[in-house]
């Protein structure tokens, strides 16, 4: 029986339930919207499933799946639970930036030599990038979502902001590479991003590290070796291999030769992922014996428990608490600038012989091709040097 037609339904305004037949019925709220259901008895129970708003779905579309819905429940189905099936299904299809972005962090923290970056990927996609993409579709970003969450930091936190969209073009990448999206990739800076985003170099400048004079250096050093704590000990060696922070803090005694005085860092720990080995001043060495005789763990620089090693907070923080005038001008990571003014203002060493022993890599590739000889002997003389001009 069909008691409505399209001039009834244009007449009714009043809310309320209006019958067409066949369970079909239209529905009007409060508000005058219409909408159609379809109600219908299963297995003994009154069920009523929605069939769309009126009139995108017109009296002869809700009829249609009526009768389609009818042909399911003569089969003994549930027509609603089979539309939340689809509904749940086309769900699990819908590939967010939330869903894909944690699968790329599972996929790729193995390239990360340093736990934390984890942890910082983590925390930086869901600061700024989730509250804003994290439940759309992948397919649906666009470069005007990019920078609707970079222009609020692109000049306040520009190195956060970098880090942002560094990691956000990374995952695009692999989302065009998996054919989750088609390119190009919203988050590239050149022939995008920077025609949209203003040019900070105009508006701001870079800052560096603090670094210490390194005329002011070996007398740090001389009060760090009256200090006699895992700390003290860490910063030395760290000052004295010109290495890096996270370097220093997380290495092994396996990495180390106290015979022939080197110590090689494996790829997976150094920043530019290849195996490094840094000669071993006197000073590295001494710093070394003291600690062997009183540590038998895998890591040289133990934390408070024995259990792992010290975070890199402790030389930051050894420095802010025992020399406050010296952490005005530098942090840990600053020393490696301290050493490099040294070498260059005192020395003739070769620039190349000086870069290798503070790790850098080679930007030109021609020249990366053919030089490859890691100078360690030149760098064992650097070093001693290094280690005579601390130790006066």
């Amino acid at each position: 029986m069909s008691n409505l037609t399209n001039k009834k339904i244009g007449s009714f305004f009043e809310k309320g339930v209006y019958v067409d037949g066949d369970g079909l019925r239209l529905r009007i709220d409060k508000n005058k919207n219409k909408s159609w259901s379809l109600r219908y008895q299963l297995a003994g129970k009154i069920r009523e499933m929605g069939l769309g708003k009126y009139p995108i779905i017109s009296l002869k579309d809700a009829r249609k799946k009526t009768i389609q819905a009818k042909k399911i429940i003569y089969d003994g189905k549930d027509p609603l639970e089979i539309k939340k099936e689809r509904q749940l299904e086309k769900k699990k299809k819908i590939i967010t930036f939330q869903k894909i972005s944690s699968e790329f962090i599972k996929d790729f923290q193995v390239e990360w030599s340093n736990k934390k970056h984890i942890q910082q990927w983590t925390n930086t996609l869901n600061t700024y990038a989730s509250p804003i993409i994290g439940k759309l579709p992948i397919d649906k970003i666009n470069s005007t979502y990019v920078c609707k969450i970079l222009k609020p930091i692109w000049i306040t936190k520009h190195e956060t902001a970098s880090r942002v969209r560094q990691r956000l073009e990374r995952i695009f990448s692999y989302c065009i590479a998996r054919q989750f999206m088609k390119g190009p990739n919203p988050a590239a800076y050149k022939d995008n991003l920077q025609h949209l985003l203003p040019n900070v170099s105009k508006v701001i400048s870079v800052k560096h590290h603090r670094s210490l004079d390194y005329h002011d250096v070996p007398y740090l050093i001389n009060e760090l070796q009256k200090l006699k704590t895992t700390s003290s000990y860490a910063l030395t060696f760290l000052i004295t291999t010109a290495t890096r922070t996270n370097e220093v803090i997380g290495a092994t005694w396996k990495e180390i030769d106290l015979k022939n005085k080197v110590w090689t860092i494996p790829a997976p720990r150094m920043k530019m992922r290849q195996e490094h080995a840094v000669p071993l001043n006197d000073t590295a060495c001494y710093v070394l014996n003291i600690i062997q005789k009183h540590n038998s763990s895998d890591f040289i620089f133990l934390n408070n428990n024995k259990k792992s090693h010290i975070s890199n907070n402790n030389m930051r923080l050894l420095l802010k608490n025992n020399f406050p005038e010296f952490f005005k001008k530098t942090v840990p990571h600053g020393f490696r600038s301290s050493f490099r003014d040294w070498a260059e203002e005192n020395h003739n060493f070769s620039s190349r012989a000086v870069e290798l022993c503070l790790a850098h890599s080679n930007k030109n590739k021609v020249e990366k091709a053919y030089l490859r000889s890691d100078l360690f002997s030149k760098r064992q003389s650097i070093m001693h040097e290094w280690n005579k001009y601390l130790i006066k």
